[in-house]
């Protein structure tokens, strides 16, 4: 556990590149976004994996520690980075992006879930496992789970689906839509926090706030490219809130969610000044979603076959499979929507 926490960091201080003079004006671009979501990718990996081996080693049980601090924290750029995302296709294309909206983002997301879903359902079948009905039909929608990781995924479908009801009934008004949306969002972290987990929750409302910040960034960039002791005053005073609350970050799903929304910006300002240049860590975070969801099946399978009492060698060859099963899936799964949405 480990030697694989080190790599990444060897990877993070290896492939940085440092503005010091002037800001990374592009500091939200694809690529950069991409490493972003591979770093946490790459954690959530390891967080993963670690409820399913067994380590004595010392430094192991540290990154498992620090892992467990970092919790939900790990997930939330996905979340920002995806509000983000869309809200800037929204930008550029309008009314023709929402109305595709349900075929482009709703269904393939969900044509690649239930693939997944399937997958799953074989694996259980083949170890044993026992799976009811209503749980398999409500696993397709992330309420439950076969084995597989599924909060993100009904959080991602409900935030999809909010979008898109969001930008439909209020049309060319992108300030009253993000408002509905907000609405409709505090709606469901306050409904979810009854019915599921704190997790279904507590760091749901990342998406809204890059969508957010997405309509504000032309003019925060302005006042910071313009005003450089504006962004530094604001970056020490975003770090110096984060490191005020997160010890608070347990009390309410509320704050949790301010917590993680604050993370958030943070880890955006210091992208202003830190790109990093790996191409391992943009092609993890271009495969997010399939790593994110079929990273369990090795583990399942190897932790079966008696591998957890070797961590190490259980460890690399789950990476490993994770990743051609990403290469394989992607590449099944691209050819079959190529043919169900023409």
């Amino acid at each position: 556990m480990f030697i694989f926490f080190l790599l990444l960091i060897l990877m993070i201080l290896f492939t940085q590149k440092i503005y010091i003079a002037n800001q990374n004006t592009d500091y939200l671009s694809r690529d950069n976004t991409a490493e972003i979501k591979g770093i946490f990718i790459y954690l959530v990996f390891l967080s993963h994996f670690k409820t399913y081996a067994t380590f004595n080693f010392n430094l192991d049980l540290w990154v498992i520690d620090l892992l467990g601090i970092i919790g939900q924290l790990m997930v939330t750029m996905f979340l920002f980075c995806s509000g983000y995302g869309v809200f800037e296709a929204i930008k550029r294309k309008g009314q023709v992006y929402i109305d595709k909206f349900p075929i482009n983002r709703i269904g393939k997301t969900f044509f690649d879930f239930a693939f997944s879903i399937v997958l799953f359902i074989i694996l259980g079948y083949f170890t044993n496992r026992k799976f009811t009905m209503g749980q398999i039909a409500l696993s397709f929608t992330g309420w439950t789970s076969v084995g597989n990781s599924n909060w993100y995924m009904f959080a991602i479908f409900s935030l999809y689906i909010t979008t898109y009801l969001s930008f439909k009934l209020v049309k060319k008004h992108n300030f009253i839509s993000l408002c509905l949306m907000s609405i409709l969002s505090l709606i469901y972290v306050y409904t979810l926090s009854k019915l599921q987990p704190d997790r279904f929750s507590n760091t749901y409302l990342c998406y809204g706030a890059g969508m957010w910040y997405s309509f504000y960034k032309d003019k925060l960039d302005t006042v910071l490219q313009n005003k450089p002791w504006i962004y530094y005053i604001s970056l020490i005073g975003l770090f110096a809130l984060f490191i005020w609350v997160f010890p608070l970050r347990g009390s309410r799903i509320m704050m949790y969610n301010i917590v993680s929304i604050i993370f958030c910006i943070l880890i955006t300002f210091i992208l202003m000044k830190v790109s990093l240049k790996s191409k391992g860590l943009i092609w993890l975070g271009n495969h997010l979603f399939w790593i994110y969801i079929l990273q369990r099946i090795p583990m399942i399978i190897l932790s079966k076959l008696g591998f957890s009492i070797m961590p190490l060698i259980y460890l690399t060859l789950c990476a490993i499979i994770t990743i051609i099963l990403a290469i394989i899936i992607d590449r099944i799964t691209s050819y079959l929507k190529s043919f169900v949405f023409r």
